[in-house]
């Protein structure tokens, strides 16, 4: 099983698979967070978009959901 690890530096953490950078997640000023994948991962589109492309970058309420959907999509 794939190891996450995340290494904070403010406004954002990164998150490491196995010590690659896989993600950055950006806290926002407004409230919220955006998740990045950096490669070719791409987010699923939203349930009440299906027919929407996948796009790079998705938007999370929270620092802790963005982090619990990126480890999802990993397999962690």
């Amino acid at each position: 099983m794939p190891a996450i690890t995340w290494k904070e530096t403010p406004p954002s953490w990164t998150g490491l698979l196995d010590g690659v950078p896989v993600c950055t997640l950006k806290v926002k000023d407004i409230g919220g967070c955006t998740a990045h994948w950096l490669g070719d991962r791409l987010w699923a589109p939203p349930a009440h978009l299906p027919k929407d492309t996948p796009q790079v970058t998705r938007f999370f309420p929270g620092l802790a959901e963005a982090k619990s959907a990126v480890e999802e999509a990993l397999g962690a």
